[in-house]
């Protein structure tokens, strides 16, 4: 299952089979369906509604470089920062 989701995330990050904001649109709507984007919070995962623009990007980019096996870093590994910055404007809107 873990293989499945992370070959999911690395087909979805490349632009050979969809444009650049269609693919950024899949991933933040993935994002959202353990991180919930509206005013919800779980114990469990946390929301990043909670986080200002400029600390998701640097906690994408930490997690990217990070060679811990944790579920954030293997999904982020595959992102470029061109990227994560895109999704960040995507998420928190462009400022």
């Amino acid at each position: 299952m873990n293989k499945f989701f992370f070959y999911f995330i690395l087909f979805l990050s490349s632009t050979l089979f969809a444009d650049q904001d269609e693919t950024i649109n899949l991933i933040v709507e993935n994002c959202k369906s353990c991180h919930n984007l509206n005013k919800e919070v779980t114990k469990k995962i946390p929301s990043i509604n909670n986080l200002e623009k400029d600390e998701f990007i640097r906690l994408m980019t930490k997690y990217k470089n990070d060679k811990d096996d944790n579920v954030m870093s293997r999904i982020s590994r595959v992102f470029t920062d061109n990227d994560i910055l895109k999704m960040a404007d995507k998420i928190y809107g462009k400022k």
